[in-house]
């Protein structure tokens, strides 16, 4: 590839990373929480990039092309697990509302020995990981990116292009979405943005899982017809 090729590749990759999305609202979400959620959840979305890059280098874009009922499975399992994401943080905002703690009290009387704790459940976002996996999963959650990924590297499919110089253009790509989203996860957890945003944030928790809830119907109802 000339140096002009590889610019305008790149050009187009950036337009394409930095676009709003679901990748980016759950790494700002994440975010507000805290720098180390943050930026778990941006290596969790550049992980699902690969992934995606991976299954077009592998053909699977070409598969979509030619089998366009892959292409509907696909989006609308892609569509269900968004939905899922935001259902489980609209489940998690109700638990964690004012109030909530009140239904928690031992009903044997305050002087009885409390009960056992319950274990954490799997997206418990107190676990380690859950932030990568919800990254990972919003990423995986749009099969259009192989799509995109497959009309991206065509030249790198179509064999005009080296195999090192195919691995090192992928790499630079993959490389500059890991800058971007730890830079964004970074930025957004800073001390005065969640001093102001900190109080607002059970709002913003609400206004995420709906916009993820709504995107997910949006997917299926797509895809169906």
């Amino acid at each position: 590839m000339t140096a002009g090729q590889v610019a305008a590749l790149y050009g187009i990759w950036v337009i394409a990373v930095i676009s709003p999305g679901p990748d980016l609202v759950v790494v700002l979400h994440r975010s507000l929480i805290g720098r180390r959620h943050g930026v778990a959840t941006a290596v969790g979305v550049v992980t699902g990039i690969a992934v995606w890059l991976a299954a077009a280098f592998a053909g699977l874009a070409a598969l979509v092309r030619v089998y366009p009922q892959v292409m509907t499975g696909l989006q609308v399992a892609g569509g269900l697990l968004l939905a899922s994401l935001g259902v489980l943080g609209l489940r998690g905002w109700w638990r964690a509302r004012p109030g909530a703690g009140l239904a928690d009290v031992n009903p044997a009387g305050p002087d009885a020995p409390e009960p056992t704790p319950t274990a954490p459940t799997p997206l418990d976002p107190r676990l380690p990981g859950t932030d990568f996996a919800r990254g990972l999963a919003t990423n995986l959650a749009n099969p259009k990116a192989l799509v995109f990924f497959g009309a991206v590297l065509t030249p790198f499919l179509s064999g005009e292009v080296p195999p090192g110089q195919s691995v090192v253009q992928v790499a630079g790509m993959i490389t500059v979405a890991l800058v971007w989203f730890c830079t964004l996860a970074v930025a957004a957890s800073h001390r005065r943005v969640n001093e102001r945003v900190g109080r607002v944030l059970p709002t913003v928790d609400v206004v995420v899982s709906v916009l993820f809830v709504a995107v997910g119907v949006a997917f299926v109802i797509e895809a169906l017809t």
